[in-house]
């Protein structure tokens, strides 16, 4: 269950959804709780202008307060909002009609001329408290300390935020049923190229198509791609070696029939021991260059990352070691460093094939330039090489890159092997030319051209 990679991603996907929700109801929850408590604040100051308002003194240190007043909470018996009024020994001198079950109540001096707010819990009961305090100049002159309070019972502002509570995680509930069936959608959507990638699987397995056909998402290319060069890659594999077990049965013939022909003639066991030496080792060259073509063949095509200059750089000091009589002027030209998107051993086949013959047929001089060109796209490079020999005729340029020719098909001179040289560049979509060059000789032109993931 756990290998699914649609069970993993849904899971991951709820799990996210869980927290979120969660963050986001708390977030809310405590948004709206203080809202409410800023609101509370705000009214209960009011409350207490509204006191301070009535409040007036019949005598000098007689605070006289209404007992009904214009709030109408605190004219109504257990309402949930009351109001004091204290002298500065903590005397009671009025409560609102709303307190009047409510049991004696004391409070610490507050610093007159400042609203003060907090939370008290008395005789059980948690509440919300506003106090104020005053400095009262009577009219004889003398100074007296009333301090007025309002409260408000906080569980119907927390009776609030549990009903608000309830809607919220209600709503939330219904969203994350949503969203969660919206995400099982979209990972159906999402998940279905994948599904179409094993379904043309299973369709190329039984022969019904040979490629993967099927329009893929860009983030998908290089994986189909690669899969499409991987089922080309094997079935060219299997038409070569068809081709290769052709072409040696055909190869074999030449040698066989002079064996079975030197067999009537009368010649001595001497010259029969030399002939049958010569066409046996004829005969192991023939079968050595089959085993060799099917070989290359088998090279992996995944677009993994070659170092092109490093390689050829490997491939000139080797080449100069064995043409170091020719005492040849090699030049290599390389601006920047390129990559070459594929195996290396294909790299070094079609580059030693190449250079290789470049070597054998110049007179002095080998040049090799690199460049490349590269785009948000696509990343491309290009191989020239060139040297001052006796070139390769137009008319024969054609004949020496055609794909499935034998060796001894080609006509000697330059262009040996480059049968196998065009077939391992047409596998990664490549392109070689061959024109004369400035030097004098041949100039083979090398193009490929890879999309960037």
């Amino acid at each position: 269950m756990f290998s699914s990679l649609k069970f993993r991603l849904t899971l991951l996907v709820s799990i996210s959804l869980i927290v979120l929700t969660s963050a986001v109801a708390w977030v809310l929850v405590k948004a709206f709780e203080q809202s409410l408590q800023s609101q509370l604040q705000d009214r209960m100051q009011t409350q207490m202008y509204m006191i301070l308002t009535a409040a007036d003194e019949d005598k000098p240190g007689q605070l006289l307060i209404p007992e009904v007043v214009h709030e109408e909470t605190f004219n109504q018996i257990d309402s949930g909002n009351y109001a004091f009024a204290l002298d500065k020994d903590n005397t009671e001198l009025w409560r609102s009609f709303s307190a009047v079950d409510l049991n004696s109540f004391a409070a610490e001096k507050s610093a007159p001329g400042d609203f003060e707010f907090d939370q008290i819990v008395t005789n059980d009961i948690g509440y919300f408290r506003m106090r104020y305090s005053v400095i009262w100049e009577s009219n004889d002159g003398s100074e007296h300390f009333y301090q007025f309070i309002v409260l408000h019972e906080a569980s119907q502002l927390y009776d609030v935020i549990d009903e608000f509570q309830m809607t919220l995680w209600s709503w939330l509930a219904f969203v994350f049923a949503a969203m969660f069936i919206v995400q099982l959608v979209a990972l159906r959507w999402g998940l279905s190229p994948l599904r179409h990638i094993a379904y043309d699987l299973a369709k190329i397995e039984s022969g019904e198509q040979t490629q993967l056909s099927a329009k893929y998402p860009k983030e998908l290319k290089p994986l189909t791609q690669n899969l499409n060069i991987l089922i080309e890659t094997e079935r060219t594999q299997r038409e070569r070696y068809r081709q290769t077990l052709s072409n040696l049965a055909h190869s074999l013939k030449t040698p066989l029939a002079v064996i079975q022909g030197s067999l009537g003639q009368d010649i001595s066991k001497k010259e029969f021991d030399k002939l049958l030496s010569q066409q046996v080792v004829r005969m192991n060259e023939i079968v050595q260059y089959q085993l060799n073509r099917a070989v290359t063949g088998q090279k992996s095509h995944m677009l993994a990352s070659v170092n092109v200059n490093e390689n050829i750089e490997k491939i000139l000091a080797a080449l100069q070691k064995v043409y170091a009589r020719k005492a040849l002027s090699v030049e290599f030209i390389q601006p920047e460093p390129a990559r070459f998107y594929g195996n290396a051993g294909d790299l070094m086949e079609f580059m030693g094939n190449i250079l290789d013959n470049a070597f054998k047929w110049t007179a002095t001089q080998v040049r090799v330039s690199l460049q490349v060109n590269e785009s948000p796209q696509m990343y491309g490079i290009k191989i020239i090489i060139e040297d001052d020999g006796p070139g390769v005729p137009p008319e024969k340029r054609i004949n020496i890159l055609q794909r499935g020719k034998r060796l001894d098909e080609q006509v000697e001179g330059q262009g040996i092997g480059l049968s196998v040289v065009a077939e391992i560049i047409h596998q990664y979509g490549g392109s070689i030319v061959i024109d004369d060059s400035e030097l004098g000789g041949a100039k083979f032109e090398l193009a490929f051209e890879f999309d960037r993931v």
